[in-house]
């Protein structure tokens, strides 16, 4: 069996020298399989080897035996093992999905910082052949298409699957035949969830009514719809970025006017595709999800808002659709800001720095800072975000402008106005992000001092 992973590895470039690879390790015996596989292979490949465990919590005494074993295990070869303890049931209510959507999210989330940690590398998962089959027939249960019936890659991003044509009843004599020990969930031999109803009675009457093979047909399958895909993908992708306006950790923008020049099935394609851009993966979307966008855009308004799957919504915006990560409300705050030191606003991520400059000193062709006439200030100044009946002159106006009127105008999306820092003083709003400062505080001739005012993202860690 570690000539087949090892030929897998090697033949499809998972990993190459120098890699810094992450074991996604339960303590199971298919993780386990595949942590003495790596270990072998580390020999001659020469990669660093790490491991993580996430401890569910949900199983009592044998969660926390898991997780000895899996220290107990790493020690023993001196690999660097990463443990995080969350109670998945717990995670599932507060984000409001099921318990196995919440662990799949707490797990992915866990990798993806001890990779960071590391400095970045590839996250290796022991998904087998006996996986594929039941990730297959969950799929056309629900229904799904080329997408869903190509089931999981070998290789997606920076995700390895190295034992996907490996069956559990040989992954299983491996172990036995090498005396390698390893920890038994006992919930996986209990018929009481779907993919377990798949994997102790549907699969087993498969074998016995239909095809023997059933599972090995599955993964071939699995293996032609995958290559289709790609094709469908590459086409797709083309199209997607033609319509992209913009794309960020939480939010992906679309020409709406652009979506309704394309085909049908090419737009509900584009759509999906911009979906799993923004989640990170294609889970949970489902044709219903589409098919909602889909007559969203087509008769939906500007200021229109729907939920779609997994705290995402789609909002329409003028001419733009916009998907969102539901994220939580930016709170309302307001600091003190103190002269020539950096102000930290964790609300936003954002980092301001004042700090007064002579006139002498005023470069009006650097883009990156705003400038206002600082002997023009009266009291303190302070950076927050907007109130309620906020108003400004804005720069070249006369009259008095509501901001709220402002964010309109500058088709500002209403999830993000809270987001916008405004500076003031005690009696006027000195600037806006994004927009301009107060007319009777613009540098002039007869100014002599200036507020110089620059801002930055915030740096994790």
């Amino acid at each position: 069996m570690h000539d087949l992973v090892k030929s897998n590895i090697l033949n499809k470039n998972l990993i190459s020298h120098g890699d810094n690879v992450l074991l996604a390790l339960s303590g199971g015996p298919d993780s386990v399989f595949l942590f003495y596989n790596l270990i072998k292979l580390k020999e001659n490949l020469s990669f660093n080897l790490y491991a993580s465990h996430i401890n569910h919590m949900y199983r009592g005494e044998d969660a926390f035996n898991d997780e000895k074993f899996v220290k107990q295990l790493c020690g023993k070869y001196n690999i660097k093992l990463f443990v995080k303890r969350k109670h998945a049931t717990e995670y599932a209510k507060e984000l409001k999905v099921t318990e196995e959507e919440a662990g799949r999210i707490l797990r992915y989330n866990f990798f993806k910082e001890n990779l960071n940690e590391v400095g970045g590398g590839i996250l290796a998962v022991a998904h087998n052949l006996n996986d594929q089959a039941e990730t297959v027939l969950q799929r056309i249960i629900r229904g799904t298409g080329i997408d869903g019936l190509s089931a999981m890659s070998v290789k997606k991003d920076n995700i390895i699957r190295p034992m996907l044509n490996v069956s559990k009843s040989e992954i299983l004599e491996y172990l036995h035949n090498n005396n390698y020990e390893y920890c038994v969930d006992i919930t996986n031999s209990q018929s009481i969830y779907g993919r377990n109803k798949i994997r102790l009675d549907l699969i087993p009457y498969l074998e016995n009514n239909f095809n023997p093979n059933i599972q090995n047909t599955l993964y071939r399958m699995s293996e032609a719809m995958d290559r289709d895909k790609k094709i469908i993908e590459k086409y797709i992708k083309k199209i997607f970025y033609e319509v992209l306006i913009s794309n960020g950790d939480n939010k992906v923008i679309l020409s709406i006017q652009k979506l309704k020049k394309t085909e049908p099935e090419e737009m509900g394609r584009i759509l999906r595709y911009a979906l799993e851009v923004l989640k990170g993966n294609a889970v949970n979307i489902e044709m219903k999800h589409i098919n909602y966008v889909i007559d969203f855009v087509n008769n939906g308004k500007t200021g229109k808002k729907i939920n779609l799957t997994e705290a995402v919504n789609a909002e329409i915006s003028y001419d733009k659709l916009i998907f969102n990560k539901n994220l939580e409300n930016i709170p309302k705050f307001k600091y003190n800001i103190v002269l020539h030191e950096p102000l930290e606003i964790s609300e936003v991520g954002k980092v301001i720095h004042c700090k007064v400059l002579d006139v002498s000193e005023f470069n009006p062709e650097n883009k990156d800072t705003i400038s206002i006439d600082y002997d023009l200030i009266e009291g303190r100044l302070i950076v927050r975000n907007r109130l309620t009946g906020d108003s400004m002159i804005p720069c070249g106006m006369t009259g008095i402008k509501k901001i709220k009127d402002i964010f309109i105008d500058m088709k500002v999306p209403k999830e993000e106005r809270d987001k916008k820092l405004i500076i003031a003083d005690d009696n006027n709003i000195l600037w806006l992000e994004d927009f301009r400062i107060h007319n009777s505080f613009k540098v002039t001739s007869s100014t002599r001092k200036i507020l110089n005012i620059t801002i930055r993202e915030q740096l994790n860690g």
